[in-house]
Formats: structure tokens, sequence, C-alpha cells
């Protein structure tokens, strides 16, 4: 679940979601592509990948899974 957005303009944004044991997850877009997260060594040896379908970014950050419009990242 997306709990926050900043943008900053020409499609930069860091998106902040809420993971359901409620801690938050950043993740940040650099011309509206995803390109990284808040990984830290406390979260083991994750992967970060991202797949597009249609305005829908589905990130994966090891288990976790977030579905990111493209809307949420542009403002539109």
């Amino acid at each position: 679940m997306i709990s926050g957005v900043a943008r900053t303009g020409n499609g930069d944004a860091t998106v902040v979601g809420t993971r359901p044991d409620g801690r938050k997850r950043t993740i940040v877009f650099v011309r509206g592509r995803a390109t990284g997260a808040d990984i830290s060594q406390a979260d083991g040896n994750v992967t970060f990948s991202i797949q597009r379908e249609g305005d829908l970014n589905m990130i994966r950050i090891g288990d976790e899974r977030y579905e990111i419009p493209d809307a949420a990242v542009s403002g539109g």
C-alpha cells in the first residue's frame, strides 16, 4: 500500500509503501523508472526487480511485492 509520495519533477519521485507488518519501504524513481529501494543488511540477501504492465510498475524486493501506478509517480 502506498502511504506517501514526494515528487521533485521530471519523473523523479520517492514512494513510501507500508508493509503488512507496518514497517515502511522507500522506492526511488528517476525519470519515471524505479531505480532502487531502501534495502539494508537487515533485509538479508534480497533482490530488487521491476516488471512493467501497461502503466503499472510491479516491483519485487525479496518476497515483497509493490504495485505502483505511473500516476502515483508523475502526479497525473
